[in-house]
Order: C-alpha cells, then structure tokens, then sequence
C-alpha cells in the first residue's frame, strides 16, 4: 500500500500558514491519519486490499480494486472506519484532560461531523450508498446520488458564503468536494462498464 498526499493540500497549507494556524492544521493532519488508518484496519478486515491510500483535507480516499463488487456489510465497514477511529479519538479527549484537550475534542468533532454528512465522498454519504445500492440499481441509484450530493454541496457553498471570510476554508473544502462529485459524475459510465467487465470475467 502507497500513501500520498492530494495536491489541495498545498494550498491548504499556504492558507494556514499566511493565517498562523499552521500548528493548527498540524493537529488536524494527525487526527486525519488516525482516522484514515480507521478505515485502512477495517478494509483489511473485510478482506479488501488497498492499494493507495490518498489523504485529503477533509481525511482520505482508499483506492481499492474492484470495491463495488463486495457485499453492502463490508463497504459499510469500511465507510464506517475512519469514524470510529474519529470517535475513539473524541472519547479520549473527553476523557484525559491535558494541554490543548479542548482544541483537539473540537477538531475531532469537526472531523466526525463532516465525515458523517450524508454527501459523496464522505464517509456518510459512502455508508448510505452502500446500503440502498443493489446489482440491478447500482449505476441508477449512484448517479441520483451523485446529484443529490452535487445540490447539497452549491447550496452549502452559498450558505458558507454569508459567513465570509471566516468560512473561506469551509468553503475552500466544498468546492473542492463539488469538484470531485462533478468529476465522478462525468466519469460514472466509465466506471459501470468497468465494472460489468470484471463481472463478466469474475463469472466466466
């Protein structure tokens, strides 16, 4: 397994550093890791090989060969990893009490809520997918899924608006979420007939 590091979070950085949070983003950039390990731990145990395991500024993206052809338990327990982890981080911090406990029960907080959105790619919206996906709906339900995600994320992005600039990095974050979502979008017959093909072979 290879982990890198997505491109946005240079920018990200540069932000953070212009504003002095840089220290900051270096406690979020390790409670990321732990909870990107989350779901790395129950990839494997699913039975599931990761191959890369990017990680982004809302946490990271597993590149797992042939994901969609495991059953719904096991890519709900993958979806539902990271926030585990999140969550036992959290239960940590509330339990310990140490210098600058209330910082970081605040950013694991942040953390699991984003996460748990019900929106694409989070954690949340991964959870939801898996469950109401089936054989026959699959490419059906995804692509109305992935436009339920794109219409919460520019409504989000305008409502983040009204707080600006204090919510320039929540916004930052959004856009870069709706991105994704429009790519995946764009792409999404690519990734059906892809998958049919490993289907085919898997069954021949």
């Amino acid at each position: 397994m290879r982990l890198r590091l997505h491109p946005i979070l240079a920018p990200f950085f540069l932000l953070l550093f212009i504003s002095g949070g840089l220290a900051f983003y270096a406690l979020i950039f390790i409670s990321l890791l732990v909870h990107e390990t989350g779901h790395i731990i129950a990839a494997r145990l699913s039975g599931m090989k990761v191959r890369i395991c990017t990680i982004m500024p809302y946490g990271g993206e597993l590149q797992i060969p042939n994901r969609y052809l495991y059953g719904k338990k096991e890519r709900v327990m993958v979806a539902m990893g990271g926030p585990i982890a999140t969550a036992i981080l959290l239960g940590l911090g509330l339990l310990i009490m140490f210098p600058g406990s209330d910082q970081f029960i605040r950013i694991q907080l942040a953390i699991l809520l984003v996460n748990l959105l019900p929106v694409l790619p989070l954690d949340g919206g991964q959870a939801i997918s898996a469950l109401i996906e089936s054989d026959a709906n699959r490419y059906k339900v995804r692509s109305a899924f992935l436009i339920y995600s794109i219409s919460i994320l520019c409504v989000l992005i305008l409502l983040l608006f009204i707080g600006w600039p204090k919510t320039v990095l929540a916004i930052a974050l959004a856009l870069f979420l709706l991105i994704q979502n429009i790519s995946a979008f764009k792409f999404r017959k690519y990734e059906r007939a892809y998958e049919l093909l490993k289907r085919k072979q898997l069954t021949s």
